[in-house]
């Protein structure tokens, strides 16, 4: 995913950070060797560490992005596909990017093209070159 890193926290190894076609900003643990400068754009691979255990329908219309919310992160997707059973991996479009959440509430009323809000109170950043 292409992102615009904002601000860079050095000791806590945080990062406020946009999607290039997003317009929220979120925070994120950076988990490559060196921190972004301020100001500029990276490719991250975003991972949400823990199962989602609530997630809520958005509107169809909902962008597809990220937002720092009270108890965390706000993470606003379309679902691209949904695992099989006894895979409970689901792929969002969030962004530009594909991100790939494991639900542990079950996947009903999760289908490929319908939008869901979760929140995470932690997301990580895996920088990574093209």
């Amino acid at each position: 995913m292409h992102v615009f890193v904002n601000r860079v926290d050095q000791e806590g190894r945080r990062v406020v950070f946009r999607c290039k076609a997003g317009h929220g900003y979120a925070v994120a643990r950076w988990m490559g060797d060196a921190l972004p400068p301020q100001g500029t754009d990276a490719f991250v691979e975003l991972t949400v560490p823990a199962p989602v255990t609530e997630w809520v329908p958005a509107s169809p219309t909902a962008a597809q992005d990220l937002a720092i919310g009270p108890a965390g992160v706000v993470v606003t997707g379309e679902v691209l596909g949904v695992g099989g059973p006894g895979d409970p991996v689901v792929e969002l479009r969030v962004g530009t990017g594909v991100v790939l959440v494991e639900v542990v509430c079950g996947g009903a009323g999760l289908e490929p093209g319908r939008r869901i809000s979760f929140v995470s109170p932690l997301i990580e950043a895996h920088p990574y070159e093209l």
